[in-house]
């Protein structure tokens, strides 16, 4: 099975969590501890309409939709090669998730205007800067094919009234995040910011807003990646679900 599945180059990585597996190019992009932050903090129902926009590799739409046991999600992804290795991941795990391969610009099309109930997105973090258009890496970390105000447009038209969007992004990035957010009638409601250790400054921020909602934001207590030492915390062992590592 493992030999059918794979192309050159490739390999089955463990998600650490019932078995499921995720394809990754062996020298191209791989998920990172952010995307794992962002599944197990994105909440879907059984019966929402989900969609994963920048999927990638599908780490963030396999996972949560395997934790919340979705019935129906979508993975949109720009990229014909990480489409594919998406595919094939999802077909392995036997998972009900539609891969779009497409620019999310095109969402609406697909699927419709406030279609949606749950979106959840891990976009390029980086200003696109001296980067190649061709290069798997830098479109998938840097602003080369969409940016964040996009994404939050997009997501406001496609997202039912009072629908929930969930991302992860750069912590100094948060006044633009909440900025596009706001202009795209997608008011913050929660904001939990993450630190790789205790003594650091914080390098990402998770953040849910709500369509249409009012004002009012919550402030979870931090998210401490590692302990001094350079070992996992408790909780981020939990979320990896290592909890009896």
């Amino acid at each position: 099975m493992n030999n059918e599945i794979l192309l050159e180059g490739e390999r089955l990585d463990d998600l650490e969590l019932d078995n499921l597996m995720i394809i990754q190019k062996q020298s191209g992009y791989k998920f990172s501890t952010d995307s794992v932050l962002l599944a197990n903090f994105t909440k879907v129902r059984q019966n929402d309409v989900y969609v994963d926009l920048c999927t990638g590799s599908g780490v963030v739409a396999i996972l949560a939709s395997y934790k919340n046991k979705v019935k129906k999600s979508y993975a949109v992804e720009i990229q014909p090669e990480m489409a594919d290795r998406a595919t094939r991941s999802i077909k392995y795990n036997n998972l009900n998730i539609e891969v779009i391969n497409d620019d999310l610009i095109n969402l609406t099309k697909v699927l419709g205007y406030e279609s949606v109930d749950v979106i959840s997105v891990n976009p390029p973090y980086n200003p696109v800067g001296l980067t190649s258009e061709k290069d798997e890496i830098a479109i998938a970390t840097h602003e080369i094919k969409t940016n964040l105000e996009t994404i939050c447009r997009v997501s406001s038209k496609t997202l039912k009234y009072g629908g929930k969007f969930y991302m992860v992004h750069r912590a100094d990035r948060l006044s633009d995040i909440i900025f596009e957010l706001k202009k795209s009638n997608l008011e913050p409601k929660v904001l939990r910011v993450v630190y790789p250790k205790a003594s650091k400054e914080p390098n990402l921020v998770l953040i849910e807003a709500k369509k249409g909602a009012k004002s009012g934001l919550k402030i979870l207590s931090p998210l401490v990646l590692c302990n001094e030492d350079g070992t996992e915390t408790q909780e981020l062992k939990e979320i990896y679900n290592r909890k009896n590592i």
